[in-house]
């Protein structure tokens, strides 16, 4: 039996690559991407932090609720995370970048959200992909140019799955495995 090999459409494309990445979803003990047990600080309230992603995205034109995703499966919504190479805040700065961006405090939810939202901006503006974005968000720049893609780091292409499925699961309500790849789904017509 000959199968149809004929190339599938953006959007199914887009959804296999996330798909292949999804193996890299490797369990490990401390806070990794994917975890979403938002934490949010005391004294500071959810509703609180909404806004200042809602303002962060409207002022970088970025979709709130990809600025949402990155901020969960950086730290989980904690304001004071510091991970283990030394990334700060909400958004996981590396403190080289902090000072590139000017942020003084890594540790000001508001402050750090902003300046995470703007970095993203730059690496979308960079690269013209969210994904490659997203990659060189966790690995650097120079790490995507270096690829010519998403570089081939089980941690930066577990940080693009879990990131680019917790984005479909706040747009759609459904994760990536809810979706049906028929050919009704990818806007293909049905053979005869």
């Amino acid at each position: 039996m000959r199968t149809n090999t004929r190339p599938l459409p953006a959007v199914a494309a887009a959804l296999l690559c996330l798909v292949l990445a999804l193996p890299c979803l490797a369990a490990e003990k401390e806070h990794e991407p994917g975890e979403f047990d938002f934490r949010i600080p005391k004294g500071i309230a959810d509703s609180q932090v909404k806004l200042w992603i809602k303002q962060a995205a409207a002022k970088y034109g970025i979709d709130r609720a990809l600025l949402q995703a990155l901020v969960e499966v950086e730290s989980g919504g904690d304001a004071q995370a510091v991970s283990p190479k030394g990334a700060q805040g909400m958004t996981q700065i590396m403190p080289g970048t902090a000072q590139d961006l000017g942020l003084k405090d890594a540790f000001d939810p508001a402050a750090n959200i902003d300046a995470g939202c703007r970095y993203l901006k730059e690496q979308i503006k960079a690269f013209g992909d969210v994904r490659l974005a997203l990659a060189a968000y966790n690995a650097g720049p120079e790490a995507v140019r270096r690829s010519a893609g998403i570089p081939p780091i089980p941690e930066t292409q577990k940080y693009v799955a879990s990131v680019s499925n917790r984005y479909i699961v706040l747009k759609t309500g459904k994760n990536l495995f809810s979706f049906s790849a028929s050919a009704q789904d990818l806007g293909e017509k049905p053979k005869k």
